[in-house]
């Protein structure tokens, strides 16, 4: 791995400018497709089932609208009212739980048999104990290497902007 900086030839800037180009289309045209979604909704308001069977041209469709009431607790407020009352109406969050993964990893470990799934380090960590071999492992994994490229615009004023992430 080299900390060097790559040349930002003509080629590469020509290629990142239309990569900004298309991120300016993408969310241009995610914007049309929202409102085009509300024009559909719109026109469907008077179906009681909420699903049509339209043909536009020679393909058919299959539309279906749907609504989902979201309700968004204040969760330091009711932890307030509720006291010890506020475990009842709780159930375990998978977001939450990834975020305090560190706090709660313990508690699931009688869990692990449902709830987990084989960890490199830990693979490397058993074979090299010698609790297990690595022949056990031999056609029971496949191995790739993935490549993720990340492009995102950074703010004038040199702060991180929304898809940024902090200067280096």
């Amino acid at each position: 791995m080299t900390n060097q900086v790559p040349e930002l030839t003509p080629e590469v800037q020509a290629v990142l400018e239309r990569y900004l180009a298309i991120q300016d289309e993408m969310r241009a045209l995610g914007e049309e497709k929202s409102a085009l979604q509300d024009k559909v909704r719109e026109a469907m308001a008077g179906l009681p089932d909420r699903i049509w069977f339209p043909a536009v041209g020679q393909t058919r469709l299959k539309i279906t609208y749907h609504e989902v009431t979201e309700i968004t607790y204040d969760e330091e407020r009711l932890r307030q009212r509720l006291g010890e009352r506020y475990r009842l109406i709780l159930k375990p969050d998978p977001r939450k739980i990834a975020r305090h993964l560190d706090a709660v990893v313990d508690l699931l470990e009688p869990a692990l048999d449902t709830v987990g799934s084989p960890d490199r380090d830990k693979v490397r960590a058993a074979i090299a104990s010698g609790a297990v071999t690595a022949a056990e492992f031999a056609g029971a994994f496949t191995k790739s290497v993935v490549r993720r490229v990340a492009v995102m615009r950074r703010r004038e004023d040199g702060q991180p902007g929304q898809d940024d992430t902090p200067p280096a």
